[in-house]
């Protein structure tokens, strides 16, 4: 009888451990060049179908096929893809750029029945797309990777507002190895509502400002909010899911706008767990780091250098209603003003407040600072209110 029972539960056991050959089989890859045409004949009847067009159409007819069949990786091969219109990226989806790829963003669609469209990839089912459809909480696309290769690049053209990702309600993300050029205003990446996201080994060049529009960050975390239309794309059920667990980690930022943070929040909606490591950023117009409602962000062993704006005031790190965390390990290098805290209000929400531990006020000192105007980190107490009796100020560590 034992002798039994140990064979039946061995039995059981091997047949877990077996791979789901079914689910294998049904992860295929394609590989398209930007000769290649949609491999729905359908797409290819419509009437909007031309040359302007047809690498949008070839994209998302594999990407709607990879959908069809539960996940795929799909391999972008050397060459220029023409992006005027936005693709929707489904669950267990991995594509790949090819060494070479080159994805512009452009503004002609070669037909007055379409307008451009601002983002390049929505990481949404394309189902939701096609159907007008909502998506909320992290119940959007899950396990996508997007891997760039060698000298991959997505060229933003100086698009107005135009974006390689919009990235909203997803879970289980991987960002990687990508140049991306050319951003005028917006963000190259909008990042809100994702849980569990990697961004690493991604080059941000050459960003231009938009007057009026806000910082523009080459990544920025934010809510999908109806108040503050922090994510306008209309597939958001717009429920304020905030961010948590993501890693921007071993990226360089090089005459851009502002690398990374958030400008406006949704009450009671912080972002966690944010952590932002061993990046290089060389050159923004505006603040280089900037958190807003985040709790327990890990700010450390990033390189910040050339932070300068008109007005002398640009922050090389700066945080509105920052909740504990490390901020620490950093080298700050020619900048207006090196680390700064302040209170925060917008929208009529309750105002955001900074609230660190002794010990972690004096673990900012452990930043190494060279060349900065003001040479301290300086924590403002009072909502409006910046002078020496509402702050608090210490020296770095020599």
């Amino acid at each position: 009888m034992k002798t039994r029972m140990m064979l039946a539960v061995c039995l059981i056991v091997a047949f877990l451990l077996l791979p789901d050959t079914e689910h294998a089989v049904s992860m295929k890859s394609y590989r398209i060049t930007p000769q290649t045409e949609p491999i729905d004949p359908v797409l290819r009847a419509y009437s909007t179908y031309n040359a302007q067009t047809r690498n949008h159409y070839t994209l998302r007819s594999y990407l709607e096929k990879i959908e069809a069949e539960g996940g795929g990786t799909l391999v972008l091969s050397k060459g220029m893809y023409q992006s005027p219109l936005r693709v929707g990226v489904p669950s267990n989806t991995t594509i790949i750029l090819e060494d070479g790829v080159i994805i512009k963003k452009t503004n002609e669609t070669g037909t007055p029945k379409l307008q451009a469209t601002t983002s390049i990839f929505d990481l949404v089912p394309p189902s939701v797309l096609r159907l007008n459809k909502t998506v909320g909480t992290y119940s959007g696309s899950k396990n996508i990777k997007i891997i760039g290769q060698g000298n991959a690049q997505i060229d933003l053209n100086y698009f107005p507002r135009g974006s390689a990702f919009a990235i909203a309600h997803n879970e289980n993300l991987y960002l990687g190895g990508i140049t991306i050029r050319h951003q005028q205003g917006s963000h190259a990446i909008e990042l809100d509502a994702t849980k569990t996201a990697l961004i690493e080994n991604m080059h941000f060049v050459d960003a231009k400002m938009i007057a009026g529009t806000g910082p523009n960050e080459s990544i920025n975390l934010d809510t999908p909010d109806p108040v503050t239309k922090g994510f306008q794309w209309k597939w958001s059920a717009q429920d304020r899911t905030p961010n948590h667990d993501i890693t921007i980690r071993n990226n360089d930022f090089t005459n851009i706008n502002v690398a990374i943070g958030t400008h406006q929040y949704s009450q009671d909606r912080p972002h966690t767990a944010v952590r932002i490591l061993n990046n290089v950023i060389d050159g923004t117009k505006d603040y280089a780091i900037s958190m807003m409602n985040w709790n327990q962000p890990v700010i450390q062993y990033n390189t910040i250098r050339n932070v300068h704006r008109a007005d002398g005031k640009a922050i090389a790190i700066l945080g509105r209603g920052v909740v504990g965390g490390s901020i620490k390990h950093n080298r700050l290098e020619k900048v207006d003003r090196a680390i700064q805290f302040q209170p925060h209000v917008n929208y009529g929400f309750k105002p955001l407040y900074n609230r660190f531990t002794d010990k972690e006020k004096l673990s900012f000192r452990q930043n190494e600072v060279n060349q900065a105007t003001v040479n301290q980190v300086v924590l403002f107490s009072k909502l409006g209110v910046y002078s020496a009796e509402t702050s608090e100020r210490f020296n770095f560590i020599p």
